[in-house]
Formats: C-alpha cells, structure tokens, sequence
C-alpha cells in the first residue's frame, strides 16, 4: 500500500501575490494526491467570504478529507471581527480515530506554539500516529525547548509507527554542508539579514532516532522558504525508525500553482507500507 505525506505551511492561504485563495491552496494538495497532509498557520473557524463556512472545512470537503484543528492562540483573520483560532490541522483521507492538542514550553513574549497529535486508522486496519507543529520562528534555542518538549509526547510512539511534520523554522546540517549558506530564518519573509545559529533542533531529532527523509531519500530541490527566492529548507517530514525502510522517496513539490499558493512550498513523502 502506497502512502503518500504532506506538510505544507499555507501562510494562512495568503498567496505571495497578498490575495487570499482558499481553492488555490486546495489545488496545491489535489495535485500532490497526498493521503496524509500536515498544516501550518491555519486560522479555524475563519469564515471563507465566498463560501460563507470555515476556510478549512471548505477546503476539507473540497479534497474529500476528514480533518482536525489544534489551536495554540487567537488572531484576528481579514476584516473579521472576532479573532479565529490560530494553529496546526491535520487532513486524512483515513479515518481519524482520535487527536490531542498539547502546549508547548510557553515562553514570556513568544507566541505560543502547539503539537497536534492525531491518531488514525489505514486501509489495512493498523494505526498511524501524526504528530503537526511549527517551532518559534527567532530562536533555535527556543525552538529547542520546545522540540524536546514536543517529544515527551511523541515518544511514547517511540517502537510503533509514526510521524513528526511541520514548519520547524530550523535548519539541517546536511543542507548546510550541501550549500554552504549560513542563514537562518529570522523574522519574516521580507527580512534581509537572516541571523545564524548552529543547528541544534534537527541533530537533536536525529540522535533520538528519528529518519529526516529529504536528507535520506530526497530528489530535486530542498529549499522550502520564500518561494518566490527560496533560501533554506525549515519544512520537515520526519518518520520513527519502524517506517524507515517503507521510505520511498521525499521531495519538494513545487509544481504550479505552489509558487503562488503560499510562501512555502509544501514537502512531500512517499511510504510502501
């Protein structure tokens, strides 16, 4: 059985080009024919003007997919009055049996930050836990603390079959030694200077035994962010060690309209389980 995972950070469906596009952002995931996919900066239950329901449950009913929201804080979304929930969501063509929402390390003056955790069911009967977050988005350290935060939950999965996906805002070392580049994703896509911290985050998910699979079995391109000048891969698939030999490949998917869509392009893996 073929079981294609998506993470994709939608910059809550605002497209480069500043228009908000709920039906584009659904065509970035049709067209990767993902089965799982993990998302980043969702506001739930923010109304889609033109469809007069939540964004996300539009988009969910559009692709066919169950779905769940784990909010980690409250924004306002466009004009409307009432601030929405802001977080990570998880979309499953699977039948999704259970899911938690744990908080983060809260740290004075960050945003608060979540791990969504969702338990779900294969065609083949056996269970599958997804784990969704995205990390502070100025500090390694920070982002550190809640990584190993993060952890105290997934594992508990550490024999059984699951994943960790997500915006971790974080850079590998095997990227830096491919690229040579020190940068660091600091503030915001407009920023000029990206400030530079060793990698902590993702060598400490590697010596835990988790598999990065871009670095395992990755073709084409790495880099996820800005997608309209990508400079760093800070968008993670990472599988336990009982999936990694059903790893088949992991790419960025880039093809149109992600370049638009979004100021991430999306990470795509592919499991023979």
């Amino acid at each position: 059985m073929q079981m294609r995972v998506l993470t994709y950070n939608i910059h809550h469906w605002e497209g480069t080009d500043g228009k908000i596009d709920v039906a584009r952002v659904t065509e970035v995931i049709r067209a990767a024919s993902a089965d799982i996919v993990a998302l980043n900066e969702v506001y739930h239950p923010a109304q889609w003007p033109e469809q007069g329901r939540p964004a996300l449950l539009a988009m969910a009913e559009m692709l066919g997919m169950n779905w769940v929201f784990g909010k980690a804080t409250e924004y306002p979304w466009q004009s409307q009055v009432e601030p929405a929930g802001y977080g990570n969501a998880c979309l499953s063509r699977w039948p999704i049996r259970a899911y938690a929402v744990h908080r983060l390390v809260p740290i004075s003056g960050r945003e608060p930050r979540n791990l969504l955790e969702v338990r779900l069911e294969l065609p083949d009967g056996h269970p599958l836990t997804v784990y969704v977050t995205h990390l502070d988005h100025q500090s390694e350290t920070v982002r550190l603390a809640q990584i190993r935060a993060a952890l105290q939950w997934t594992l508990r999965d550490r024999e059984r079959p699951h994943l960790l996906l997500g915006d971790l805002n974080a850079q590998s070392p095997t990227d830096l030694q491919k690229s040579g580049q020190r940068v660091e994703v600091a503030t915001s896509v407009g920023a000029e200077e990206l400030a530079w911290e060793e990698p902590k985050v993702v060598p400490y998910l590697l010596r835990v035994g988790y598999l990065d699979c871009f670095t395992q079995a990755g073709k084409g391109e790495a880099l996820t962010w800005p997608t309209f000048a990508p400079q760093v891969r800070i968008d993670y698939i990472f599988a336990s060690s009982a999936l990694a030999a059903k790893l088949r490949c992991c790419q960025r998917w880039d093809l149109p309209p992600a370049a638009v869509a979004s100021d991430h392009f999306p990470m795509l893996a592919e499991f023979e389980l």
